[in-house]
């Protein structure tokens, strides 16, 4: 069991989420690695994937490289809106994620919820789903695609929804 009762799940979230900017803009990959469990799941809206070794995650760290380089990104960023504690090993939250360039925001937040699990003695997250426009290139051709039938997905949204006491806490799916 956790102990970490004088922890909010939303405090685990940020603490986590700013872990992962601060890896980022350090361009530190073998840190940003650690914050994920595998096999990490990703669900954008244009495909699913399974990210089963650390090579995989790689992927997803170009490719926000990547996004920064090309759009001049001063800033990348992403901020907790709401997380609840669905068990004791488990956190659901959401949050959008900004990119600013020369204090414009670069297109509309993107909303995302993810799901964290208490593994080897620390929070890490096991799946995210982006709310991310299509045109955003997201599908990882080298990754296994997720396979789960539609009918699933909707369960596993309905069971995110039901955790946060029905408000998903985006201000709206894109």
């Amino acid at each position: 069991m956790p102990d970490c009762d004088h922890l909010t799940a939303k405090k685990i979230f940020d603490d986590l989420l700013h872990r992962a900017q601060w890896l980022i803009r350090a361009k530190d990959f073998d840190g940003y690695k650690e914050v994920f469990d595998l096999p990490f799941g990703l669900v954008n809206l244009d495909a699913a994937h399974v990210f089963s070794t650390p090579d995989d995650l790689g992927l997803i760290f170009e490719n926000i490289q990547h996004r920064i380089f090309c759009l001049n990104l001063t800033s990348y960023f992403a901020v907790c809106l709401d997380a609840r504690r669905v068990d004791e090993t488990t956190i659901v939250a959401t949050h959008e994620t900004r990119m600013i360039t020369d204090n414009l925001l670069v297109g509309d937040p993107v909303p995302s919820v993810a799901v964290l699990k208490y593994v080897r003695g620390q929070w890490l997250l096991t799946e995210v789903w982006n709310f991310r426009p299509d045109h955003f290139g997201t599908s990882f051709l080298r990754v296994e695609q997720e396979t789960r039938p539609a009918a699933q997905w909707f369960a596993m949204q309905a069971r995110v929804y039901g955790a946060l006491g029905g408000r998903s806490g985006l201000s709206s799916a894109r």
